[in-house]
C-alpha cells in the first residue's frame, strides 16, 4: 500500500490513470461493438420492406427478377459492366445507389432499359408492385452495400384494384392512402419555404410551373407533374441522370415535404390556355411573346420596304 501511495503522489500519475481508463474503454468497445458485417446485415434488415408496405416478400423471386431483367446490364453482383478503359459498357455498378434509387428508376419505368444509353422517359412500370418489393428485397439482402433507403413515410402510389380480390379492401386501402397522402400534404405549412427551395434547386431545370426543360448534350429535365411524394423524394436523395444529390444533409426531410407540398400544388394549378400551351404560362405571357414577336416582324419588313425604296430611288 505504501508503494502505490508513494506512487500515486508524482506528478505523471494523473495522466497514467486517464491514458489507463481510456486503453479500457477502447478494449471494451472494440470487443463489444459490431463488426462491419454484422452492422451492414442489421442495416440491410431494417432497410427491408416493412409488413404496412408489403405482406410478404420473396426474396427468390426478387433473384430471378434481377437475373432476368437487371443481370445484363449491371452484372449479376450489381458490379456494373464496363469495358477495359473502366467506362461503363452496359448499366453502372448499383451496389451503392442504395433502395431509394432502385425503386424510383424502376416504379417510374425507366427501367428496365433496352437502351442503356439513353436517357429513358417516365413510362409504366415494367412489372407489379409484389414483383418490386420482391425485386428490393433481394437487392437488399444479396447487392446493397449502401446508398439511401426507401422513404416508406412518404406516400407513393395509389393502390390499383387489381391488387385486391374485392372491392371493398380496394376501397379501403385507398381511403388509407388518400388519407396519409392528405396528410403528408397537409403536415407541410410554409409554403414560402416550399416555393423558395423549388425556386433555388429545381426550376433551373424543371421549369418554374415543373413542366420540364432541355439541358445539354440533349438531355432534358423531366415535367414532375406525375411524380408521387415518395417518388420526388427518392430523386432528390439519388440523383438520377444529371439531376445533383440532394442529400438529408442538404435539405433536411421536413424542407423537403415543404418543397413537395409546393411542387403538388404546381401540379394542381389550373392550365391558363392559351394556343401554344406554353408550359402554363397562359394567355397574357402568349400574348406578349406574340407582341414582341410581331412587332420585330413588322420593323423587319419596314427596314426591308425602306432600303427597296432606296434602292429604287
Amino acid at each position: 500500500m505504501k508503494w502505490i501511495t508513494a506512487r500515486r503522489r508524482h506528478p505523471l500519475a494523473g495522466y497514467v490513470v486517464v491514458i489507463l481508463a481510456l486503453a479500457l474503454f477502447g478494449v471494451g468497445y472494440a470487443a463489444l461493438a459490431p463488426t462491419a458485417e454484422q452492422a451492414q446485415a442489421q442495416t440491410l434488415a431494417a432497410d427491408a420492406p416493412s409488413q404496412e408496405n408489403v405482406d410478404d416478400v420473396d426474396i427468390a423471386n426478387g433473384e430471378d427478377i434481377f437475373n432476368q431483367t437487371c443481370a445484363t446490364c449491371h452484372n449479376y453482383d450489381g458490379s456494373g459492366t464496363y469495358d477495359e478503359n473502366g467506362e461503363i459498357l452496359r448499366g453502372p455498378d448499383i451496389r451503392g445507389v442504395g433502395a431509394a434509387a432502385v425503386n424510383f428508376q424502376v416504379s417510374t419505368g425507366r427501367m428496365p432499359s433496352m437502351d442503356p444509353d439513353a436517357q429513358m422517359p417516365r413510362k409504366p412500370m415494367a412489372m407489379t408492385e409484389e414483383e418490386l418489393a420482391d425485386l428490393i428485397a433481394y437487392y437488399n439482402a444479396q447487392i446493397r452495400t449502401g446508398g439511401p433507403d426507401i422513404p416508406y413515410d412518404v406516400p407513393g402510389e395509389a393502390p390499383e384494384r387489381s391488387s385486391f380480390e374485392d372491392e371493398a379492401s380496394y376501397e379501403a386501402a385507398l381511403e388509407e392512402y388518400e388519407n396519409e397522402y392528405d396528410s403528408y400534404l397537409e403536415g407541410a405549412d410554409d409554403t414560402q419555404m416550399g416555393m423558395q427551395l423549388y425556386l433555388t434547386n429545381c426550376a433551373h431545370c424543371h421549369g418554374w410551373s415543373g413542366g420540364g426543360g432541355a439541358l445539354t448534350d440533349g438531355r432534358w429535365a423531366p415535367e414532375i407533374h406525375d411524380a408521387t411524394p415518395r417518388q420526388i423524394y427518392e430523386a432528390m436523395v439519388s440523383g438520377p441522370g444529371a439531376m445533383p444529390i440532394f442529400s438529408d444533409g442538404a435539405i433536411e426531410p421536413e424542407e423537403k415535404q415543404e418543397l413537395i407540398s409546393y411542387i403538388k400544388t404546381l401540379q394542381a394549378e389550373p392550365d391558363a390556355g392559351g394556343i401554344f400551351d406554353l408550359q402554363r404560362v397562359g394567355q397574357v405571357a402568349e400574348g406578349l411573346i406574340a407582341w414582341v414577336v410581331g412587332l420585330a416582324l413588322i420593323i423587319a419588313c419596314a427596314i426591308w420596304i425602306t432600303a427597296k425604296q432606296r434602292a429604287h430611288d
